[in-house]
């Protein structure tokens, strides 16, 4: 059954038993579905509703919450929470129809329940304004924040590769940002700026050229943020862009907008990119996690291992503009070592995960 079919015929189904205007909201909120789709190469008059897996509903609820904030005028106190359920109740019952009553999209009991329970979270999910304040994200959510990042994708076979591919530098990117930024403790402003000549190779680090205060200084990256990088800019295959390697960015957009060119991240897709991998994991109903909050992270973690506050105000780049050259140099070192020993490979918080 061709997806639009099946929305239209879910909505004629829908109109004996909800009043005409939840209807013509359930109607909005399938049409909703059908442009996140498009928005995948997934046309709705031409593809199966086979394609319709538990992953893609998890990125729908991301799509969908960022559409809302965007017709809002980046306002989430405008998003309306009633429209907001009803549209996932449309998707959710969209779902039931074509399992149970039609039983034209075959899925597993798990993963239909999988489904049920990530629509029912979304449409009770609390405005973030409303999440505790707490700044400083637990161990357990920084693992479940990695684990996300690094779920292989669930694609459909009919998607065309090339999206496939695009999506693929999406994951390897994402994966690259939460490491670099939990090793580092970078600010995302700095993340989005560094260029490819920026990186450091034999330190396994970064010059960051745009600091704040306009000051220039170094950051650090454990290993498994190194070859996250590195794996990263790999699959990209940068080599037929006309710009010379050295200035493009280390982190780059892969929407279709922007084509094959390797143009850099604005803080905004950052942030997004923190919404999609926090409402997917669950981690978006518990704890108020952004970028910085990683740079939050790596400060405690790194003031605990080292017990040195003068050295993890140098790593955070608070270190005063007027400080002595010999004074800055003493410092590189230090900071070198204690990096190595907090972050690096023989360090606790360097060892790999089950989650790699």
């Amino acid at each position: 059954m061709i997806i639009s079919d099946a929305i239209s015929r879910y909505l004629d189904y829908t109109m004996a038993s909800q009043s005409p205007g939840t209807s013509r909201t359930y109607a909005t909120g399938l049409r909703h579905l059908a442009r996140f789709l498009s928005d995948r190469s997934l046309a709705p008059d031409k593809t199966d509703v086979q394609v319709l897996t538990p992953s893609i509903v998890t990125d729908f609820i991301v799509w969908l919450y960022e559409y809302l904030l965007d017709q809002a005028g980046g306002q989430s106190e405008k998003v309306s929470e009633s429209t907001k359920a009803t549209y996932f109740a449309a998707v959710s019952g969209f779902f039931e129809y074509l399992t149970v009553e039609t039983q034209a999209l075959p899925m597993s009991t798990a993963d239909y329940d999988a489904v049920r329970k990530a629509m029912a979270r979304a449409a009770k999910r609390r405005q973030r304004s409303a999440l505790p304040p707490e700044k400083l994200p637990t161990q357990e959510i920084v693992e479940s924040l990695r684990a996300e990042a690094h779920r292989p994708l669930e694609l459909p076979d009919k998607m065309p590769e090339g999206t496939k591919r695009r999506l693929e530098l999406i994951r390897l990117r994402d994966i690259a940002i939460i490491e670099a930024l939990l090793s580092s403790g970078m600010r995302v402003g700095e993340l989005v700026r560094l260029e490819r000549g920026h990186l450091i190779h034999n330190i396994k680090g970064a010059a960051v050229k745009y600091a704040k205060g306009k000051k220039e200084r170094e950051v650090l990256f454990s290993d498994r943020a190194w070859e996250a990088i590195q794996a990263y800019l790999r699959a990209r295959t940068d080599g037929a862009q006309q710009r010379p390697l050295a200035s493009l960015p280390v982190f780059a957009r892969h929407d279709r907008p922007a084509g094959s060119r390797r143009l850099s991240l604005s803080t905004r897709t950052v942030q997004n990119v923190f919404l999609d991998l926090a409402s997917r994991s669950g981690i978006l109903e518990q704890f108020h996690l952004t970028p910085h909050t990683l740079r939050h992270f790596f400060a405690t973690e790194f003031l605990s291992e080292t017990g040195d506050l003068a050295l993890t105000q140098y790593a955070l780049g608070h270190s005063s503009p007027t400080t002595t050259r010999i004074y800055a140099q003493t410092k590189r070192e230090d900071y070198r070592r204690a990096h190595r020993s907090v972050f690096g490979q023989e360090g606790k918080r360097g060892k790999k995960t089950t989650s790699d």
